[in-house]
């Protein structure tokens, strides 16, 4: 069953948003559409010693959280797939700003009150991670098992008096799974299994980030420019049909060529160049597969004027002319 504390703030936040509210043993879960907020947030457990929590919401106003941190001292596993929210231990004066695509651990104590801001009219994606180290240690289940050891070998012993936080770089390869965590709600044995399957993937990327770090790739950009950068396909997604320069793109995102082009190498291993055709390619096979237009009506839909161009690039990507795809 879910924790009594994690049911207690669930039902909390339905009463503060006029929400829907729906309970089980395992999952708890508000659905939210009024004008106060929009979308969902969801608590459930895969077993004991680790549970989820899930934000996908807009809010139309500030809202804080105080966290009541329990003597358990779990390791708190957060990944923004979209959006942004502050956090502080409570004798911290500043909060820190936790970016869109940025991995946090945070572990706290019984003494030290902790505090989270989600910011109004920003779509929110968070999948967080609930780890109790001490209740897995008494579970024979073998992902249990594998967490416990893979995290007892990896993470600091955090001296019992003390809070601790991690801020991870940007890291788009954790997404993957995250996304998963926050988007899919299916209740039945095949969903179930999915999402299941995300969180350990999640978990061990996150753990993975923590022990490697960028040390050895590390960026010369900052956090808060990578976290820009990650933005960058569902901006040329949206603009599709435009010219999309390299000026332009800096332009929107606010930094020098130079900057979009290493911060894109950095995080995709690609040129902008290289990286937006992919995206045009990628949306154009999603087009013949969704709808009914023709090739000629697909080019223009992605921006390739070329008809010959397009074609050969997507014979590259796909091994099939569009003509030989659509038939």
């Amino acid at each position: 069953m879910l924790s009594l504390a994690d049911t207690k703030r669930v039902r909390e936040m339905a009463a503060q948003f006029n929400a829907e509210l729906v309970e089980g043993d395992d999952a708890i879960t508000i659905t939210i559409d009024n004008n106060k907020a929009k979308g969902f947030i969801s608590s459930y457990r895969i077993f004991n010693g680790l549970s989820v929590w899930v934000y996908n919401i807009n809010i139309q106003s500030d809202f804080k959280i105080d966290l009541g941190l329990s003597k358990d001292r779990s390791y708190f596993f957060s990944y923004n797939v979209e959006g942004y929210f502050l956090h502080r231990f409570g004798d911290q004066e500043e909060f820190a700003k936790i970016l869109q695509n940025q991995n946090m651990i945070v572990r706290g104590n019984p003494e030290t009150s902790e505090q989270i801001v989600f910011p109004a009219n920003i779509d929110l994606k968070i999948a967080v991670i609930v780890v109790d180290l001490k209740l897995l240690g008494n579970l024979h289940i073998r992902n249990a098992r594998r967490i416990f050891t893979n995290m007892g070998e990896v993470l600091p012993k955090v001296p019992s008096r003390r809070y601790y936080r991690h801020l991870g770089g940007i890291n788009t390869e954790i997404e993957k799974y995250a996304s998963i965590v926050c988007e899919n709600q299916d209740l039945d044995l095949v969903g179930g299994l999915l999402t299941e399957g995300a969180v350990f993937n999640m978990l061990a990327s996150q753990v993975k980030e923590y022990n490697e770090g960028i040390a050895k790739n590390q960026s010369t950009l900052s956090n808060s420019e990578l976290s820009k950068i990650t933005s960058l396909a569902g901006y040329v997604i949206y603009n599709l049909e435009t010219n999309l320069t390299i000026v332009k793109l800096s332009r929107h995102f606010g930094m020098s060529p130079k900057k979009l082009q290493v911060g894109v190498k950095y995080l995709y291993g690609d040129s902008v160049g290289r990286y937006i055709l992919n995206l045009r390619m990628g949306h154009a096979k999603h087009l013949f597969d969704t709808t009914d237009l023709n090739v000629a009506e697909v080019c223009a839909r992605v921006g390739i004027a070329n008809g010959g161009y397009f074609s050969k690039v997507f014979k590259n990507r796909y091994g099939k002319l569009p003509s030989q795809y659509i038939n």
